[in-house]
């Protein structure tokens, strides 16, 4: 028997604070892993440990709260468990090739695919969001073409490196993750759902990591974790990007609408792009500073202008 697993009530203010400090948090993320990247580790190893390490303080979370382990839970965590491999394994090897201004704005281009998905499966595409892709197409061309290069049109977008090619592979099984978490969600205990799909993903990581030939290996991990810019960013990412995050996102929206959800969330772009420039000194030109700026604008027109519309013109009429 389980224990009552519902969350407590909060105020407005405090689920306000919890998404955007999520948001934050996933932001922050982008340049950890680029430290742990830079730091020598390789990508399968970081995968391993990240997940592994967040999966084990999840499930003692789970047998803490005494949720019950039942069979259709982990079988919907599990094939989420899949599909988040591929996703944080296609950003963080993506994340070797491109800047980690464009890896986080490309990621979010996740909130426009995921309506475009639900398209393929029946469901009726906003006019908002159509409008909020095609912003976003321009977005995403001058943040991987520069128009002063010569290259225009399609041109543009075929200079996309394998690290952008990968961050947009990841933004698209971002939004097919997002159909199924809610679809599965309606079904199975937030946290059962959670920490099982990380403990996959975190199994998988080792499994395919123990396959691969030097450097991409588990090779190079004593020498490596051993430094602090490898076993910090690892740390933080399993404890705050994982745990917390998964937390924290869970109990804010039982509070929060989708419109303050989707603003909100704008920010974990906008934090990796500002940490990318100041803290880790990349270069970024007028040109994709306004193709960021674009992505997070279609991100919001996408998601938020339909409820912002549909605010202001009924009434509300509860007593």
């Amino acid at each position: 028997m389980s224990s009552d697993s519902n969350p407590a009530p909060i105020s407005h203010a405090a689920a306000v604070a919890l998404i955007a400090s999520t948001a934050a948090i996933w932001g922050l993320g982008f340049p950890m892993t680029r430290y742990a990247l830079n730091g020598g580790i390789s990508v399968g190893a970081f995968m391993s440990l990240r997940f592994i390490l967040a999966g084990s303080l999840m499930f003692a979370v789970i047998r803490a709260k005494r949720i019950a382990i039942v069979r259709q839970g982990v079988l919907d965590g599990a094939w989420l468990g899949v599909i988040l491999a591929v996703i944080f394994w296609s950003q963080t090897d993506g994340m070797r090739f491109t800047t980690t201004a464009n890896s986080g704005f490309i990621t979010g281009l996740y909130v426009l695919f995921t309506p475009l998905l639900a398209v393929a499966i029946g469901q009726r595409i906003k006019l908002s969001s159509a409008i909020g892709t095609l912003i976003a197409v321009v977005g995403l061309y001058l943040l991987v073409g520069s128009p002063v290069s010569g290259h225009a049109g399609v041109a543009a977008f075929a200079r996309m490196n394998r690290g952008d090619l990968e961050t947009l592979f990841c933004a698209v099984l971002c939004a097919v993750h997002l159909i199924m978490m809610g679809a599965f969600a309606r079904r199975t205990d937030a946290w059962l759902l959670a920490g099982t799909q990380v403990i996959v993903a975190g199994l998988i990581s080792i499994l395919v990591t123990a396959f691969l030939p030097a450097p991409f290996g588990y090779q190079n991990l004593v020498q490596t974790v051993t430094k602090l810019t490898v076993f910090g960013p690892i740390v933080y990412l399993a404890l705050f990007s994982t745990v917390f995050a998964f937390w924290g996102q869970a109990l804010a929206q039982t509070r929060l609408g989708p419109t303050e959800a989707a603003l909100l969330f704008c920010i974990e772009p906008v934090t990796a792009a500002i940490l990318s420039v100041v803290w880790l000194k990349e270069h970024m030109t007028a040109g994709q500073a306004v193709g960021g700026a674009l992505i997070v604008v279609a991100m919001i027109v996408s998601e938020a202008l339909p409820y912002m519309f549909r605010a202001i013109t009924v009434p509300d009429t509860r007593p």
